[in-house]
């Protein structure tokens, strides 16, 4: 936790020449209570004096027994019902719209805003998001909740009143390479839409005025806590081994060639005390043929090293999980290797040399082709580096990296040493992910003392990220990379990096409800910069995927008690076996490989001392505030209200001035993108926003939705770029729009963040009530504080509510 350190104040030119300080947020605390418009759809004069025009859609009943409207899935198709209105604006300032919708529906679609016939956000991934993009699990429930988004000003400059309209469109698979991949059928009705406003001020008071004079509901607590019987956890690992063994039976008898997934199963599965098969020699005489058809396949094409499509991805695992499997027990492969197999046309070769060649040419493709997002570094240092080179060091010794120089490898990736990018044939390095032959056409360069993680132990890449930024499995697999045996003690840095980036998840995860109702953590994932899933999953220390690892794993391999406290509080929480059982629905391969582990892990676990420890968010928990300024976010507890701010709102093309926030209480719940105040050093140059209603799709996704973009043809500033640097206007860059300072004013919360590693930044303390949350020390309002480089202050004022 980053908190102010107080100095002798400063003036704002010590933050650098030439810095703008760009403040968005005009309006007053007092013009919040006082909406410039309001529609209630349940309310026929409302409709009439907004010139609602409802097409196939209908009024019904809703949360708590209120009416709005919803808008009907077509018999076939993407595209839905829609409703168009009007609504007053104020001309010369920023306009916010907030919707009202329920928090305990569970709707898969998106809402789509236009104005003037104009898309108003992208529908992936951008600054300006959907109106809505729908749940896969009740969002707030039992409660209204609101979505606020800030109003592009070239939709309302100049103007006091403004036509728009609601489209209801099936969801986005944010993959898919074409328009019928990409967008999804819309099957089922919309989310039931209650009310909407538009005001000058981001927080918006809660939206009353509903016909029988009712103002908004207060959200009830989530449902009881769930009950399990003490047999479920017993039954639950038992179909877990079950699962386990007969899928490793299926592989040593199937007659297709095996995956290298498929193969390292296998050769885990021969460590495993738990299973009758560990002993079994059919697993071995499976692994060795399963590596001889990649032997023929790479003799045959070369290339699969850099597209092995057995594996996850494959493009990032090279011959990894091969030389893994060699590595977990070379006295077993000894036998074997300088046996003579089939390589090109009548040619024969020994084990031992086809080996070496396929893991060199993984390693050494692989360290001049890395990946720059945390979570992708890792796995392509991991498997394509740095366990093809521990194979290689069973097989041909004199061939492999010292473990010294291998190593370096996942120190990168781990964020323990500065990222260097791709090897160069020099010996130099690239400090960006394009590959030497220009694989890439947009490399991602950092400078020189770049960490994929921050300081408190979050990813880097971008912002704040919630789903890919959830590593803890992928360390986890790195830490047991590096053990010289299995249950051998691995990198012992590496394990103390793992604990670090687990207990920085701690204060992502917030009280809800999971799928069937129950009491339990979810995972933050609305402020996050690669996240369309809302709300976050189910998730205590790591948050369940296919082939993950076990829900323990970080626990288990670091044993902190901090980390071993949060594992228990699952199981305490009665969500560990339900978690474990709705894994198990996953019939998928990947899904079994993830489940290895598992009943090694909870065995550890049970075998633990209680640990007065939980995580902070959870209900009854001290106060709580963490900030991180180099990913720009902030989340706290205070009383039983939780609330998460990414002030660095999705800016990789240029600054934005936009935050997003997340805020959930017993009287309030709220997902708003709204402005900030951003300081930087501007870089000369400038990204103009293009007319696509999708930016990171091509030209047939943006025409086949026919429409316009409102914000097309805004001019975004880039920052001055590191030293040695450049930043190409439209380039996805770290660096296009990240400032050097923040300052977000959001519901009573006053956040300030200093993002400059060498630069001071003098605040002045606002109106607020008790102490600074992050530092917990009294700072008098109105007088003049200085935040050192990387620190963050938070305060509340209730009265700007």
């Amino acid at each position: 936790m980053h908190s102010a350190r107080i100095m002798a104040s400063t003036s704002l030119h010590s933050l650098g020449p030439a810095l703008c300080c760009v403040l968005a947020c005009p309006a007053s605390a007092h013009d919040a209570q006082t909406p410039i418009d309001r529609i209630v759809f349940a309310d026929a004069r409302d409709r009439d004096a907004h010139h609602v025009d409802l097409r196939d859609g209908a009024i019904v009943a809703g949360g708590l027994g209120q009416n709005g409207v919803q808008l009907h899935a077509p018999p076939s198709g993407w595209r839905g019902g829609s409703i168009a209105f009007r609504l007053k604006v104020n001309p010369d300032e920023l306009n916010y719209l907030t919707v009202r919708l329920w928090g305990g529906e569970t709707v898969d679609g998106n809402l789509i805003l236009s104005c003037d016939g104009k898309q108003v956000g992208d529908r992936v991934l951008s600054d300006h998001d959907a109106l809505d993009f729908g749940s896969h699990a009740p969002q707030f429930p039992g409660a209204f909740f609101y979505r606020t988004t800030a109003l592009p000003m070239s939709v309302t400059r100049g103007r006091n009143e403004i036509s728009c309209e609601v489209e209801a469109t099936g969801p986005i698979f944010s993959y898919g390479a074409t328009f019928d991949k990409f967008q999804r059928p819309m099957s089922v009705p919309s989310r039931i839409i209650y009310a909407l406003e538009t005001h000058a001020s981001a927080w918006a008071p809660a939206i009353s005025g509903l016909p029988d004079g009712r103002t908004d509901v207060a959200p009830r607590r989530p449902g009881p806590g769930r009950i399990v019987p003490q047999a479920a956890g017993s039954e639950v690992l038992s179909q877990i081994r079950a699962r386990i063994e007969s899928s490793a039976e299926g592989l040593v008898k199937a007659q297709r060639p095996l995956g290298q997934h498929e193969i390292l199963f296998l050769a885990q599965l021969r460590h495993k005390s738990w299973t009758r098969l560990a002993t079994d020699p059919q697993l071995q005489r499976a692994i060795v043929r399963g590596i001889d058809h990649f032997i023929a396949a790479y003799a045959a094409n070369p290339d699969i090293v850099r597209d092995e499509k057995s594996t996850w991805n494959p493009d990032w695992f090279g011959f990894g999980p091969i030389g893994q499997t060699l590595a977990l027990d070379p006295a077993s492969f000894a036998p074997y290797l300088d046996e003579q197999v089939a390589w090109t046309g009548a040619t024969r070769i020994s084990r031992r040399a086809a080996l070496t060649r396929m893991l060199m040419a993984s390693r050494d493709w692989l360290r001049t082709h890395r990946r720059f997002y945390t979570n992708q570094s890792m796995i392509v240092d991991c498997y394509g580096i740095y366990l093809a080179n521990r194979g290689l060091a069973v097989v041909s010794p004199q061939s492999a990296f010292s473990e010294e120089r291998a190593r370096r490898y996942l120190y990168e990736a781990v964020g323990i040493e500065e990222w260097r990018g791709d090897d160069l044939p020099d010996g130099g390095h690239s400090y960006d992910a394009g590959g030497p032959d220009g694989t890439k056409a947009q490399p991602y360069r950092v400078p020189h003392g770049y960490h994929l993680v921050s300081r408190t132990g979050l990813t880097r890449e971008l912002g704040y990220v919630g789903n890919y930024g959830e590593v803890q499995d992928w360390v986890g697999a790195i830490y047991d990379a590096t053990r010289s045996k299995p249950g051998a003690p691995g990198d012992e840095r590496i394990r103390a990096q793992l604990a670090k980036i687990a207990r920085a998840r701690a204060p992502f995860r917030y009280p809800g409800i999971d799928d069937d109702g129950f009491l339990a953590m979810r995972m933050m994932s609305d402020v996050g910069w690669r996240d369309l899933k809302s709300p976050g999953e189910v998730t205590y220390l790591q948050r369940p995927r296919p082939g993950a690892g076990s829900p323990f794993e970080a626990a288990v391999f670091t044993d902190d008690p901090q980390l071993v406290g949060y594992a228990q509080q699952m199981i305490g929480d009665n969500a560990l076996w339900p978690s474990l059982a709705a894994t198990l629905a996953d019939r998928s391969f990947r899904t079994t490989y993830g489940l290895l582990n598992v009943i090694d892990d909870v065995a550890d676990i049970a075998s633990h001392a209680l640990q007065d420890v939980k995580l902070p968010m959870a209900a009854g928990q001290p106060d709580f505030a963490f900030a991180d300024p180099e990913t720009g976010v902030v989340a706290l507890k205070r009383g039983e209200e939780r609330f998460y701010a990414s002030l660095y709102w999705r800016a990789n093309r240029g600054v934005n001035n936009l935050g997003r926030v997340w805020l959930g209480s017993p009287s309030a719940n709220r997902i708003a993108t709204v402005a900030v105040e951003t300081g930087f050093v501007p870089g000369g140059a400038f990204w103009t926003r293009p007319d696509k209603v999708v930016l990171v799709k091509g030209e047939a996704i943006n025409r086949a939705y026919g429409k316009a973009l409102a914000e097309a043809g805004e001019r975004l500033p880039l920052v001055r770029a590191p030293e040695g640097l450049t930043v190409v206007p439209g380039e996805d860059s770290v660096f296009a729009g990240r400032g050097e300072s923040y300052v977000l004013r959001y519901g009573g919360y006053f956040v300030a963040i200093n993002m400059s590693e060498t630069k001071p930044l003098s605040i002045t303390v606002p109106r607020h009530e008790g102490p600074e949350l992050l530092s917990r020390a009294s700072m008098p309002q109105g007088r003049k504080m200085t935040l050192e480089p990387l620190s963050s202050v938070i305060f509340f004022d209730p009265a700007e509510r």
